[in-house]
Parts: structure tokens; sequence; C-alpha cells
């Protein structure tokens, strides 16, 4: 099992040795079928939410006081019961739910947390639902209802951190998604683009299962660039505005950069992978994100060079076909 851990992101790639259980995933991670028979009881969601068959939404922002980091968590998973469909929020146990909860708060002030109020709720809930419904237009989400977990998300926040509007996301398994948000401040612009990016990793993870105990499903730097790029241009069709992680390099920086990570496309992304670590999230000459602008690019060139493919049928598409087949792959380095 391995992690890394990341703040002021989207989302970041999880992957798990073990059926169903640690995924992270940039939006990425380990998403198999979970057996009916596992899990016999019936999830219970937010009773001030407006009713939709399109996703159930549950909030996770329990009364407490106090300081101490693992009673936090404690609470915020407390509510979170066991799905036929979906374990604990997308796991198959709660500990291991909790562990990938707790990295979030590591070094967060927990006596800053408050509650959100039924008002503020029902705000961010009917957006929520009303960005669903523009990407199910869009892309029919394959099954539903979409199962969407919001966790608070508390300080201290980076200049990254603002800069994607202290919303952040995460897709641990296929049609579940978290959402963690501060409860103080967060740019509605931004929860829009979170919501659109990891419902497009819903559907294409619906579609393109991760094994990873099945060699031909192992995900390499290439794999990542498409989903990413997938997801980046999806958001942008949605919200019609580009976000940071896309908008990280220029057309032709990311050209520079994509023929310098060339020699480590096929590279697995596993444990205390470096190069995975440095692409997307910066380092040994690399900015921060570059991966995440890299596949925008990529996506956004095949987009142009086939424009009346659906996303319905881009997203069932082989992510290696999309990459031979954009222009931008093609592109020489100056």
């Amino acid at each position: 099992r391995w992690q890394k851990k990341l703040a002021g992101s989207r989302s970041c790639i999880r992957i798990c040795r073990n059926f169903l259980t640690r995924t992270r995933s940039n939006e990425g991670g380990t998403r198999q079928s979970v057996p009916p028979s596992l899990f016999p009881f019936p999830f219970c969601y937010d009773n001030c939410m407006p009713k939709s068959k399109l996703a159930k939404i549950q909030f996770c922002f329990p009364k407490f006081s106090g300081k101490n980091k693992k009673a936090f968590v404690d609470a915020l998973i407390r509510d979170v019961p066991l799905d036929k469909k979906i374990g604990y929020a997308g796991y198959s146990k709660r500990m291991h739910l909790r562990n990938d909860i707790s990295w979030r708060f590591a070094n967060s002030n927990i006596r800053e947390y408050r509650p959100l109020p039924n008002s503020k709720r029902k705000r961010i809930g009917k957006l929520i639902l009303s960005i669903l419904q523009k990407c199910h237009r869009k892309l029919p989400a394959p099954v539903f209802p979409l199962f969407v977990f919001i966790f608070p998300w508390l300080g201290p926040f980076d200049k990254n951190d603002r800069l994607m509007g202290r919303v952040t996301g995460f897709t641990p398994y296929n049609n579940t998604f978290h959402i963690f948000v501060s409860p103080s401040e967060f740019s509605s612009k931004s929860l829009r683009q979170t919501i659109a990016h990891e419902f497009n990793h819903a559907a294409f993870f619906h579609y393109h299962p991760l094994n990873p105990n099945n060699q031909s499903s192992k995900q390499t730097i290439r794999d990542v660039l498409i989903w990413e790029g997938l997801a980046e241009n999806f958001t942008k069709e949605i919200t019609k505005a580009e976000s940071p992680i896309a908008t990280a390099l220029t057309e032709e920086k990311a050209v520079k950069a994509f023929h310098k990570l060339k020699p480590m496309l096929d590279t697995w992304v596993k444990e205390k992978n470096d190069a995975y670590e440095t692409i997307f999230f910066g380092g040994s000459g690399y900015k921060k994100w570059t991966g995440y602008s890299i596949g925008y690019h990529i996506v956004r060139i095949f987009r142009i060079a086939y424009p009346k493919k659906s996303w319905r049928k881009i997203i069932m598409m082989n992510p290696r076909w999309i990459f031979d087949k954009s222009p931008f792959t093609k592109i020489e380095a100056q």
C-alpha cells in the first residue's frame, strides 16, 4: 500500500494493493466491483438536501469541540454508514476511510472548526446538484445515483490552496467522490470546477476500472496525463472557465515539458514513484501541476481534431488511443 499526501490540488493519485482499500486519485485509484453481499445496510443522507435521483449528498460536518485530531476525524466519519454499493464512502473498511481522511488535518488547527449551518448546506447542495445536472446532460452518468460526500477543509492555506478557492476533491471509487470545502470561505467557481472534474473521473473509472492485481490495468504516467486531461477539458466545457491546474503551462511550455518527460511515459505510477510526484506536483525542474497542464493540452487539441465525438464516446475510449491520435503528441519541440 502506498500513498502521497497532497494539499492545494484538486485531487491526487491513490493506488492500493488490497481490494477496495485505500485509494487516492486527482483525480484515480483502485476501482473494483463491490460484492453486494458485503454491504447490506443503506446510507442515510442529509435530510436538509433537495431530493434528486442523480445524486445523494451527505455533509460530514458534525458537532465537535476540542483539539484532538483523532477524535475530530472519528466524528467526521461517524455518520458514514455501510452501503451495499460503495462501502464506507468508497472504502471496504471504515478504518481505511479514516486513514485517508486523517492526513488532510495533519497541520490543521482543529479548534477553528465550526459546523456548517443549514442555510449554507442548502446553498452548497443546490450548487452541486445544479452542476451535476449540467454534467449529466453532456456526459450521462453511467450509473446513478452518484454519491457525494462533503467534508471540511481546514487551514493553514498556502497560495496554491487559495488559488484553488479553498476547495479540493478526490474520487476513491467509481460513482463516488469526496469534496473538501473550507467552512469559513470558499470559491463557488472552484466548487463548480471541482464537481465537474470529479464527475468526469467517476464516469471514466466506471468504464476503465483499475485493478492493481491485473498487469494490463496498471496505470502509467501516460494514462494519468490522459485522464487528468479529460477531466480538465470537461471542466472547462461545463463551467466555461479554465482552472489554475489546466493553465499552469502555456501550450508552448507544455510541449517542451512533454518532450522532457517522454522517456518516463510508460513508468508505472506506484509506491515511492518520484517521476509521478515531480511531474504532477513539482520538483526536479518541473513546475507544479505540469502533468495536469500537459494532459489538458493533449486532450484539448484532440477535441479540436475530433470535434464531432461526444463525451460519452470519448470517456469510453482507450486513453492510449486518445494519446496517439492527439496532434499535440506529434508537435516537435522548438
